[in-house]
Parts: C-alpha cells; sequence; structure tokens
C-alpha cells in the first residue's frame, strides 16, 4: 500500500489498482502522460471498469474514462499497486491535445483530488437536476 509521502516515479505506460469507489473493484487507472510543470508534475490518467451513472449515454452508465489531468500527489494518494508496465497507450489523444491548449492559456486547471473523489465529482456533475429545482424550489406558477 501507498501514502502520499512515499516517493513513486509514475510514468506512461504504467497501470495501477487504485482505491476505488464501491462496486469498482475492478477498475484500474493508466497514466497515459506525465507533464513535470513549474507548479509540479501532471499526470494524464484514463479509467476503466467504472460505474459512473451519466444520463447522457445509451444505458446510463459510463464504463472509462478517456483523461483526466491529475496531480501526483492525488495519484499517489490513491493506488495501490503497480500491476502493468508499458501498456499500450491509446492512440486518440484529444482530450490531452485539447488540455494542453487550455493549460497554454492559463484556463485548465488539475484534480487534486483522490481519482475516486474525482469520479464522484464528475457523476454529481452529470447527474440530471432534480425535478424541482436544484434547491427544492421553482419560480414556475
Amino acid at each position: 500500500m501507498t501514502t502520499p509521502d512515499v516517493h513513486i516515479d509514475f510514468q506512461a505506460g504504467q497501470r495501477w489498482t487504485y482505491r476505488t469507489r464501491p462496486g469498482e473493484d475492478t477498475s484500474t487507472v493508466l497514466i497515459l502522460r506525465r507533464d513535470d510543470e513549474p507548479t509540479g508534475t501532471v499526470l494524464h490518467v484514463a479509467l476503466d471498469g467504472l460505474r459512473l451513472g451519466n444520463p447522457h449515454l445509451p444505458g446510463g452508465v459510463q464504463m472509462e474514462l478517456g483523461h483526466a489531468p491529475v496531480t501526483a500527489d492525488a495519484v499517489r494518494a490513491s493506488v495501490l499497486e503497480l500491476i502493468q508496465v508499458n501498456a499500450p497507450l491509446p492512440t486518440d489523444e484529444g482530450g490531452y491535445r485539447q488540455w494542453r491548449e487550455a493549460a497554454d492559456r492559463g484556463e485548465a486547471g488539475v484534480f487534486t483530488l483522490t481519482l475516486a473523489e474525482i469520479l464522484d465529482v464528475i457523476g454529481q456533475a452529470v447527474a440530471p437536476a432534480p425535478a424541482d429545482g436544484l434547491f427544492g424550489k421553482t419560480n414556475r406558477r
């Protein structure tokens, strides 16, 4: 098991187990890319084996997250065991390129949450709003 103060040399192509959300025990994280920025190391990761509710998809469940920029500290706090090195990387780098262009303009952020917390936040963001409004009130008459 790892802790945030343990040094791990994250590299592209590493696949790790991590502290998952309930029901996603077989989910893994793949390091897609490592960017050493002036503010710290940013790891670009993909997650598979998810059960992320997404009403915008057929069936309402998202099984993978293709790209997320995350601080190395947040990934370090999440991972448990290195299970593969030199894993094949996806050829589509659209998510990374979009992030990189925005980051170069100073318009992109990086997650500082653990991987499970990131998935919770994304799940809350894509969940449909309650029928009676966000705060249980409506201006409709």
